[in-house]
């Protein structure tokens, strides 16, 4: 009986010192994430007990597939299911912002972000392609700053010193005498890759550099204003010289590498493409601003890269939910702004993956300073971090990328001579009013 009391006063000696750890753990909120990308999960998991330890939380990170996400979430909201506390997106995913703020899947943040000193150091050109209006809707994780890769042996040996172009005629220009030598009537290198589709590739990165901006600031579209229909003229100009080639996704390493292709516009996810070519020995290759659309216009551009959201948490409309008050939100968005822009993790991403983290404060990284031996020694990763500074602003707003599509239809149809330049803005024009009405 003695042995029993003993076991007792043993067990409740043994519960005073652990249950209140057990407790304290059960008691911490756990913060759900979906992301659609493992580059952007593995080094989460890495840092998991970091994040959860910091502020206190169980995170819980979950895989949903790319193509699914923005439905899924829309689900979850509409039905009054259990949609994630965090969730990354990219930046095309435009159904889940709006203008309004009543039409969104995820909150507005700017009450955050106008408070915060890490926020206000991102490059503005980054941070516009996640504000629609007056609202933010989302941190950006990268830049994606644009640089213009080329074979400078190729262009050398048609007289044409690359790095002393300054603007795109000069550059279309040049390519004349790139393009000059034909083989059964077609040029045997090309200036660039386009696949003559409207604002697609190529020329969706050139068009960000021209300041005719798709939509206005309430979101109108600008189709047939002076400065697009200036730019599409541009365009067809450039496209008619005979200096592009086919952006073909599958072969692209192999057209650097055989010389048919001797430059190309690149954001930093791209630029591995060069590898082959670069490690082969055959051409030096060389890298450099963009040439500008006009003289002080910007010198670079921006394509694709992902940002991370918080999702309403209602069923119906006027509906209310506990999870929606103030103090979560606030406190989510010191989770999402410390997974993004950690000086140290995103330092680290820079060091691994060469991709140029949005924040600035990364950005003085030793490895910024090392020579690039794909492009004789260049400092890479120093000019990208020079051009995320420089970032254009881009009007966004709700239709963006559907109006881009939209023109994409129209500008087929221009190029295959069923409709003239006027009618394939004015009828891009009428197709982006209607989905905006």
């Amino acid at each position: 009986m003695k042995k029993t009391g003993h076991f007792v006063k043993a067990l409740i000696i043994v519960a005073f010192f652990i249950l209140p750890g057990v407790w304290a753990q059960d008691s911490r909120r756990t913060v759900t994430m979906w992301t659609f990308a493992p580059h952007t999960a593995e080094p989460l998991k890495d840092r998991e007990a970091a994040i959860e330890q910091r502020f206190n939380i169980n995170l819980e990170i979950e895989m949903i597939a790319q193509n699914v996400i923005v439905q899924k979430l829309q689900a979850e909201i509409l039905t009054g299911g259990n949609p994630p506390d965090i969730i990354e997106l990219y930046i095309e995913n435009n159904i889940a912002m709006s203008i309004d703020p009543e039409k969104t899947l995820v909150r507005p943040l700017e009450e955050y972000s106008r408070n915060s000193s890490v926020f206000s150091s991102l490059p503005a050109g980054r941070t516009a392609w996640c504000t629609y209006g007056q609202h933010i809707y989302g941190l950006p994780r990268d830049v994606h700053p644009v640089v213009l890769v080329y074979n400078d042996t190729l262009w050398k040996s048609v007289g044409v010193d690359l790095a002393k172009i300054m603007t795109w005629d000069d550059f279309f220009l040049a390519a004349r005498r790139l393009t000059a030598e034909k083989v059964d009537g077609q040029p045997l290198h090309y200036a660039l890759p386009y696949g003559n589709d409207g604002l697609q590739n190529t020329m969706y990165m050139l068009w960000q550099q021209t300041g005719a901006e798709i939509l206005d600031t309430s979101g109108k579209p600008q189709f047939t204003s002076p400065e697009f229909t200036a730019f599409i003229i541009k365009l067809r100009e450039w496209v008619s010289s005979g200096a592009f080639s086919e952006w073909d996704w599958g072969q692209f390493d192999a057209m650097l590498a055989n010389g048919t292709l001797a430059s190309y516009p690149s954001p930093d996810w791209w630029i591995s493409h060069v590898d082959m070519a670069a490690k082969e020995g055959r051409y030096q290759f060389r890298v450099r601003p963009l040439p500008v659309y006009k003289e002080g216009g910007p010198r670079t551009a921006s394509w694709g890269g992902t940002f991370l959201a918080i999702p309403k948490s209602f069923s119906g409309k006027g509906s209310t939910n506990p999870l929606n008050n103030r103090l979560e939100t606030a406190e989510l968005y010191s989770i999402i702004e410390y997974m993004q822009y950690d000086v140290e993790d995103c330092k680290e991403r820079l060091r691994k993956t060469g991709i140029i983290p949005a924040n600035p404060a990364a950005w003085d990284d030793p490895s910024v300073q090392n020579p690039d031996p794909r492009f004789g020694g260049q400092m890479l990763t120093r000019l990208q971090c020079e051009l995320a500074a420089e970032m254009p602003v881009i009007q966004n707003g709700d239709i963006f990328w559907d109006a881009i599509n939209d023109f994409t239809e129209y500008y087929s149809l221009l190029e295959l001579g069923k409709i003239n330049l006027a009618e394939c803005l004015q009828k891009a024009q009428e197709a982006a009013m209607q989905r905006l009405r």
